[in-house]
């Protein structure tokens, strides 16, 4: 699988790069105010979450490598048919093209990984995956930064046309990868079976809005805590999001090496919850401090974050696995991306409000969520797994084999 990892890092170098410039491109260039901008981002990140479920099936139904492919064609024209777009009504819906191939590249990469590799190592590889994405956002918003210090416009369409290139690298290695077969519905059920599975759509609500909450606690209440309560330097920001890129692309390979099944991913998820909690605790300590006491608070505040945001991230994907049937990974990935959608209109708010409303009650608040929330995935998941879609036994592939088929001229 060495083909999708490298997939994931160019894909990833060029996300990096264009969302270091996209805001100015869009406002400068294609002269866009930024009400027409939210709109249209809203509009695409709703198409988005309706589109998750029923792609995964798509990719399930026929093949997660031939759906990946034409997600990376379509973005890759989309993104280049930005250089055109001068008004709400085009951006809004290149906006919701863009939404929807991106669901589809999450629910058919998310199968890809499940089926072409043993269901032992399935942990590992999404592991890998997320390391790599890090890697290559962190590196594709350094070199997106040079048009930052040019300030032109011509910058910004480099830029653009370079992550565009990037999706059309990533198809093109794709068609190397191994194929997974596609999957057929087992007689007399539902096609979008992961539609019907409340106890997995309540673990994926759940999981959405606490992974969506604690990517926006750097991002977003930091930044917000330091401009307004803490008395410590805004440079902390970027001292922050280093130790957590550098976390993320350090351990999340080895911390995804001692989680096998259902109970193994629930501990994950429990301990990554609790760890997040204490990290926003300790930012509260940090409020109407001194600056260094403040910025040594916050400095270890991100080092526990970055733990904590590993161990449930891997007790996330851990979980998925195990729940998802062999015959459906696809949608169930969708399913849970769109949890993460939905997670994402939710946070955003929320960090805001406790933040600036609460100040440090506010993260002491955002602590209890995710304690509480941690304590949820025990039983939303045993409730998940006692209700878990079944197959006929002769039906079903063998949980210990890859579901891979290896082109001709490919075996080596």
């Amino acid at each position: 699988m060495r083909v999708l990892l490298l997939a994931t890092l160019v894909n990833a170098f060029g996300n990096g790069a264009y969302l270091t410039t996209s805001v100015l491109f869009l406002t400068t260039v294609a002269g866009l105010s930024p009400a027409t901008i939210a709109i249209g981002l809203s509009a695409g990140a709703a198409a988005g979450v309706l589109a998750m479920t029923p792609l995964g099936y798509l990719a399930d139904r026929y093949g997660p490598r031939r759906l990946s492919i034409l997600a990376m064609v379509v973005l890759a024209g989309a993104y280049t048919a930005l250089l055109g777009v001068h008004s709400a009504v085009p951006f809004t819906l290149l906006s919701c093209v863009i939404a929807v191939a991106t669901a589809l590249a999450k629910g058919a990469n998310g199968a890809l990984a499940a089926g072409a590799v043993p269901a032992t190592e399935r942990l590992r590889m999404r592991a890998r995956m997320r390391s790599l994405t890090n890697a290559g956002m962190g590196i594709g918003t350094l070199a997106g930064s040079g048009p930052l210090l040019i300030q032109g416009h011509a910058g910004y369409v480099v830029i653009l046309l370079a992550n565009a290139l990037t999706f059309l690298a990533a198809a093109l290695l794709l068609t190397r990868a191994p194929q997974v077969p596609p999957q057929v519905t087992p007689a007399g059920g539902p096609r979008l079976v992961a539609l019907r599975d409340r106890a997995f759509l309540s673990f994926a609500a759940l999981d959405g809005l606490l992974t969506s909450t604690y990517n926006d606690l750097l991002g977003l209440g930091l930044p917000l805590w330091l401009a307004t309560r803490a008395h410590a330097p805004l440079w902390l920001i970027s001292v922050a999001l280093v130790i957590n890129t550098a976390g993320c692309v350090l351990l999340q390979v080895r911390m995804a090496g001692g989680v096998s099944g259902l109970a193994a991913a629930r501990r994950s998820a429990l301990r990554g919850s609790l760890v997040v909690a204490l990290s926003c605790a300790v930012i509260a300590a940090g409020s109407d401090r001194s600056p260094l006491l403040a910025g040594t608070l916050i400095g270890l505040a991100a080092v526990i974050h970055v733990l904590g945001e590993v161990w449930l991230s891997t007790g996330s994907w851990g979980i998925v696995f195990e729940l998802a049937p062999p015959w459906a990974q696809g949608q169930y990935q969708g399913a849970y991306f769109a949890g993460r959608g939905l997670g994402d209109m939710v946070a955003p708010p929320l960090v805001t409000a406790c933040v600036l409303g609460l100040h440090g009650y506010g993260w002491l608040l955002l602590g209890l969520l995710f304690a509480g929330g941690g304590l949820l995935y025990g039983p939303v998941t045993r409730w998940a797994a006692a209700t878990r879609p079944t197959v006929p036994a002769e039906e079903a592939p063998r949980p210990d084999q890859p579901m891979v088929t290896v082109p001709p001229g490919q075996g080596d």
